[in-house]
């Protein structure tokens, strides 16, 4: 009895953990993750149609997609005046053209990377559709990438098309024939194009009508293009579900020509100029804001108050470089004690003609008067005890003047100050430089506090040939400087150290450029800390702060030693601009020399990619030895891929390998 009590138990236990383990809830594996694409089945009408009349298509795909950004990426050619209804519906797309088809027409609708499967994301990229009006459709296609001019940053979102009527004013006054779209990393392919001879374009169209305004960026090429193609042949590999070899064969392909197109976008610098902005900040000073730069400044005459003296200077001007941003300091008592002051101003504005001319306007400047904020009780006892207080001394009001610059400088700059109010008077006899030698102070004279040039009117400098690693003191006696209001200064004494020479890195290039070039120096963020000309082949760079770098070189075509930008109508291209491939690794006390061949790669691989904004969405950053090369990820490798629906399979065009070169 006992015996049979123990095989219950026993059993009853075994059940329970069987039904436990039937019942309990595991995390599904689900497989292998879907990398793959959604396929294309099919379409109505067929691709390639020709003699087509319906608006209307549909096409079809083994499993549920989605479309990423259609407005941005899905591009008709020819281009529409209304926007087409496009619409991912389960495994179909609806497509409605809602313009009248043109007669004989080929037309194209490139989805970019828009079609994606609904689970993983999974982007079907570079998928083309096309149809044709007529008894034939066109089939040649031009390829290329779009790089901005100043830094060669790939460009996408940019429109790229052609111009079959080769008259420069096509650009302006006719809509793009036909067009594509630049990729994230700047690429594209104008697709279906019939034979001819065209002039290409890229646009960051701001206003969608597909015709050049001054305003957008573009970029265009002086010679003319003409689409060819050619069948190469190809030894195609295909592989085993292990990636083994399975069988090479020959295979025949159509190769597209232009296939390197290389068009450098840039900006004219034109804006539409006119005063944006006029504020009175306080009693003595009003600002006034342009839209853009001008080569000329406004004139002022006084209208309020009534019966002021205009033949008399009533103001002294703090201009920006450019003349947009313009700074009046008022001098004029009778000006400064009125709330309101009207000007009649005459300045440079674009007009209707978008041309620029004087204009009148009548500008009131007037003084807002803010209002104390604090506690009033506060307020109330300091003022109590300032009248009891038999030691209450008024404070004198002194023109504040300080010291810009850090306690420590580097060897090539100026010692720098500041002033919150123009000056008006500055006594040269009363500002002294010493020297630390050892412990005692050595007199080193008499210097000059000047004007910085390069920047406001409130900024100085005082520049000398300092010592590496000195100990400097510059003393400003009390009343020394005058403002425009009256004040002096008290009594400045400044003391900083000079950089040795072992802290900085010296560095050299040789470079393979005979003709009027510079070479600039650039930090992690691709922004310029230093520039040097080439001279002789030879670009010197001195005492630079350790650290990472980059270079560029720029090709002064005009010799005035900074970049210019291209001008469509005066058929003027850009400065060419060329990067040094590797990440310079500067240390301490340390020359670098290094030779520079602008030519040696391609002009879309030269930039490094750790300081490229537009980066591969697949780039990782990955942690290198010091003296280890960047690995650049050519754009030929992304852009053979690039495939075209043409008849009934996809037709790898295979186009490039060896990078885009200047023409």
């Amino acid at each position: 009895m006992k015996l049979e009590k123990t095989s219950y138990i026993v059993l009853t236990i075994l059940i329970a953990a069987l039904l436990y383990s039937c019942a309990s809830i595991g995390r599904p594996t689900g497989g292998n993750k879907d990398i793959d694409p959604p396929v294309f089945t099919g379409s109505n009408p067929a691709p390639n149609s020709t003699n087509v009349k319906n608006q209307s298509i549909v096409l079809h795909f083994n499993e549920y997609i989605v479309l990423k950004d259609q407005s941005t990426k899905v591009v008709v050619s020819p281009a529409q005046k209304e926007n087409p209804s496009i619409r991912a519906n389960g495994k179909r797309i609806n497509i409605e053209l809602r313009d009248t088809l043109i007669p004989n027409t080929t037309y194209s609708i490139d989805f970019s990377d828009a079609i994606q499967d609904n689970n993983e994301n999974n982007p079907l990229q570079g998928f083309s559709f096309a149809f044709a009006t007529g008894d034939t459709i066109d089939t040649l296609q031009i390829s290329g990438i779009v790089l901005n001019a100043r830094d060669l940053e790939p460009q996408k979102e940019f429109f790229v098309g052609v111009h079959s009527c080769l008259d420069d004013s096509a650009f302006s006054k006719l809509p793009l024939e036909r067009i594509a779209r630049t990729n994230e990393l700047g690429q594209f392919t104008i697709r279906n194009i019939k034979p001819g001879r065209y002039h290409i374009f890229a646009l960051n169209d701001a206003d969608r009508n597909y015709k050049f305004a001054r305003s957008e960026d573009l970029a265009f090429l002086e010679e003319i293009i003409v689409p060819s193609v050619t069948e190469i042949e190809t030894m195609d590999t295909v592989f085993t579900s292990q990636m083994v070899t399975d069988t090479i064969y020959k295979a025949t392909h159509s190769l597209f020509l232009p296939n390197d197109i290389l068009l450098s976008s840039f900006n004219e610098d034109y804006k539409s100029l006119y005063l944006v902005n006029n504020e009175r900040t306080s009693d003595r000073r009003f600002n006034v804001l342009f839209s853009a730069p001008s080569d000329s400044l406004p004139t002022l005459e006084v209208l309020k108050p009534e019966g002021f003296d205009n033949s008399k200077k009533w103001y002294i001007l703090d201009n920006s470089q450019h003349n947009d941003t313009l700074n009046y300091w008022i001098t004029d008592t009778m000006l400064i004690k009125s709330d309101s002051i009207r000007v009649n101003m005459r300045y440079l504005h674009t007009d209707t003609n978008d041309m620029r001319t004087f204009t009148n306007d009548t500008i009131y400047f007037n003084l807002k008067k803010m209002k104390k904020k604090g506690n009033k009780k506060v307020e109330k006892k300091k003022e109590e005890e300032g009248k009891d207080s038999l030691d209450s001394i008024p404070q004198i009001q002194l023109l504040k003047f300080a010291a810009a610059s850090s306690g420590t400088i580097d060897v090539y700059a100026p010692f720098r100050f500041k002033s919150e109010e123009p000056i008006d008077s500055i006594n040269p006899a009363m500002i002294h430089l010493k020297q630390k030698i050892d412990t005692i102070w050595e007199d080193r004279g008499i210097v000059e506090l000047k004007r910085d040039s390069a920047s406001s009117i409130l900024n100085y400098k005082v520049e000398y040939d300092w010592e590496p690693g000195g100990t400097y003191g510059i003393t400003i006696d009390s009343l020394a400087i005058t403002g425009i209001y009256g004040l002096y200064n008290g009594t400045i004494s400044q003391e900083f150290k000079v950089k040795e020479l072992e802290e900085y890195s010296n560095l050299f290039f040789k470079v393979n450029v005979t003709d009027s070039a510079f070479v600039e120096l650039l930090d992690k963020s691709d922004k310029v800390v230093r520039t040097a000309p080439v001279e002789n082949g030879m670009a010197d760079l001195f005492n630079i702060n350790p650290g990472e770098y980059y270079a560029r070189i720029v090709l002064d075509a005009n010799g005035n030693g900074k970049w210019d930008t291209g001008n469509y109508s005066q058929h003027l291209q850009p400065e060419e601009v060329y990067y040094f491939s590797k990440k310079l690794n500067l240390k301490q006390n340390w020359d670098i020399e290094e030779t520079w061949d602008i030519y040696e790669l391609p002009i879309d691989v030269q930039k490094p990619m750790a300081i490229k904004k537009n980066k591969p969405k697949n780039y990782r950053e990955q942690t290198k030895p010091e003296d280890e090369e960047e690995e650049e990820e050519e754009f030929g490798t992304n852009f053979n891929n690039m495939n075209s629906y043409t008849g009934n399979k996809y037709n790898d065009t295979r186009n490039r390998t060896n990078g885009f070169n200047r023409r």
